[in-house]
């Protein structure tokens, strides 16, 4: 191993969540240890930045197909299985390709979250792979495109591969993945942030701040209906053109998501790892509506009901704005206490027993 380790850390694209998970962890471990980190993701620079406050460069995205979606909510499936397929029936060449780069990198190790073709890469060029997420990209393949017929040599190939992996680090809450041979499961992983209450109203004073926001995905930022309600004033995305009186712009805003998030009182959302964990760390109460057959929605809405102060509405509910009445009860409850998230610290720890 070199003096300074050269991690790779590839990150998956589709929407904030997985580099909500990395981020946090590689901290950690810069704490412990020198290390000079890759970064290799399809996730704008900029969004990078805000998530990473440690040095790093950039490398080339891994090969992975990131999730088609039809908006925030809805899976692309049809366009799922081609990327899929596509990539399997390339594997070789596309392993091999990426396995030149990882050689040209001179990585002592690869961390994924969650790529499959980083770890079967990694295993070419005989560097040590990682995967650290609280999903995988094998079972949710499963929940749209099945795993018989046609679909079961892809689920069956993305299986094997992420058993490949030196270790699987479950980040909790996370999926079951009980056919992994090698997997340990740490506490929640989620950032904390600082109380920025007076600038908002500074800004423009309210009883109670309401986050809008849908996550990362494309169409996530499309604008959606928001109920009026007395002595609650909304924080809308910085690209919704059109602004309510009892809107606040983020555009007009200098202050971090992560940060709102923390000075807010409540987060309309979908239901994700990185919204649900970061409400609970920063007690900031949720309401969320779940994407369409998504394979994280029983174990994130159970993990929600001990750790979060929480409210589910139906699809149809949220898309049409009428879950005003959910809003005030939710606002006259008293939040939980925050959650101690040990994740990432725990995993930082794993990962320097095998740096």
């Amino acid at each position: 191993m070199a003096a300074v380790p050269h991690i790779v850390a590839d990150i998956s694209a589709n929407g904030f969540g997985h580099i909500a998970q990395m981020a946090p962890i590689l901290h950690k471990l810069a704490e412990n240890l020198e290390i000079q980190i890759t970064l290799r993701t399809e996730v704008k620079a900029e969004i990078c930045h805000e998530f990473f406050k440690i040095p790093f460069q950039f490398g080339p995205p891994p090969p992975d197909p990131n999730m088609r979606m039809k908006g925030p909510l809805d899976v692309d499936i049809d366009g799922l299985f081609v990327d899929y397929k596509n990539l399997v029936s390339r594997w070789d060449e596309v392993v091999l390709r990426d396995a030149e780069i990882l050689k040209r990198l001179n990585a002592d190790i690869v961390l994924t979250n969650i790529s499959v073709v980083s770890i079967a890469s990694a295993s070419r060029a005989k560097i040590p792979a990682v995967a650290i997420c609280s999903l995988n990209w094998a079972d949710v393949f499963a929940t749209y495109c099945g795993s018989d017929g046609a679909a079961r040599i892809i689920f069956q190939q993305l299986t094997e591969v992420y058993n490949m992996a030196t270790e699987f680090i479950q980040l909790t809450p996370h999926m079951k993945m009980d056919w992994l041979t090698s997997a340990r499961t740490v506490g929640p992983v989620a950032r904390q942030g600082k109380d920025h209450r007076n600038e908002l109203e500074d800004l423009k004073p309210a009883k109670n701040y309401a986050i809008a926001s849908m996550g990362g995905i494309p169409g996530a930022h499309d604008v959606m209906p928001l109920p009026r309600l007395d002595n609650v004033l909304w924080i809308v995305p910085a690209d919704w053109e059109v602004v309510r009186d009892d809107w606040l712009s983020r555009a007009n805003i200098n202050i971090s998501f992560l940060d709102l998030i923390r000075s807010a009182d409540l987060l309309v959302t979908k239901a994700g790892y990185g919204s649900v964990t970061e409400c609970a760390i920063n007690s900031t109460r949720i309401i969320y509506t779940e994407r369409t057959d998504w394979c994280e929605n029983v174990m994130l809405e159970a993990w929600m009901a001990d750790n979060c102060t929480s409210c589910k509405v139906d699809r149809q509910t949220m898309q049409c704005g009428n879950y005003g009445r959910e809003v005030v009860e939710l606002l006259k409850q008293p939040v939980q206490p925050p959650m101690k998230a040990t994740g990432s610290l725990e995993a930082a720890q794993i990962l320097l027993n095998l740096i």
